[in-house]
């Protein structure tokens, strides 16, 4: 029954980001300008505030400026390394019906997850489920709201059909569990073309062999690290 309320969520949340406005990319360095202007509405400690409350007022600039904005954040890390992964998953594939020891654990461990990058779906969608169980409303609102301001930032920026429409993504574990969101299954194909990065999909109703990502940021990252 959880896998099924997990699937489900990942589903509806599909669902509400598809009808989109038309997309474009982001330009990183007019971006940059507006997030550290004090007296802009883009003005990035205001819009982090914002989303940590879980307000649903963002504009779709505010929603992109904020997602694409964190690659200037001093604790930008792109790299999918934390310890709290390994202890989400291990919670999430058990067998038998959570206890509250387990949803305890699992909240624990998406904040933990969240305190390292405030746009980790995998954290939310483990967060809707757990107040979904708990019927702990106000949470579960913030944490769908947190989740649809990620998706819908993505979702502006192309439509992953070809490089030129490329989905621009701040880390490479956010493509997979955007596609899940949306609906798609990867079967592990995957190459890095410049600064592109495709990712083969499984059999879907739409026919799409694969989706390609802008991982610009991820790339500067680690030529500047020595990664």
């Amino acid at each position: 029954m959880k896998k099924l309320i997990f699937v489900f969520l990942l589903i509806v949340g599909g669902v509400t980001v598809c009808a989109q406005p038309s997309f474009k990319a982001p330009n990183y360095k007019s971006i940059r300008k507006n997030i550290e202007n004090s007296s802009s509405d883009f003005y990035y400690p205001k819009l982090m505030e914002r989303y940590q409350s879980g307000d649903s007022t963002l504009t779709r600039e505010e929603r992109r400026h904020l997602y694409y904005g964190y690659v200037f954040h001093p604790d930008y890390m792109p790299l999918d390394t934390s310890s709290y992964n390994k202890s989400l998953m291990e919670t999430l594939s058990k067998e038998e019906s959570f206890t509250t020891v387990d949803y305890n654990q699992l909240i624990d461990d998406a904040n933990a997850l969240l305190r390292e990058d405030p746009f980790n779906l995998r954290a939310l969608n483990t967060k809707l489920v757990v107040h979904g169980q708990q019927d702990n409303l106000p949470e579960y609102k913030k944490a769908l709201q947190q989740r649809k301001v990620v998706l819908d930032a993505i979702v502006s920026s192309g439509d992953g059909l070809t490089k030129k429409t490329a989905y621009y993504v701040i880390k490479v574990a956010h493509e997979y569990d955007f596609m899940s969101c949306i609906g798609y299954e990867n079967i592990g194909g995957s190459k890095i073309m410049g600064h592109y990065h495709y990712v083969q999909l499984g059999e879907n109703k739409y026919g799409i062999e694969g989706l390609y990502f802008d991982i610009t940021p991820v790339l500067k990252y680690m030529s500047k690290h020595n990664r």
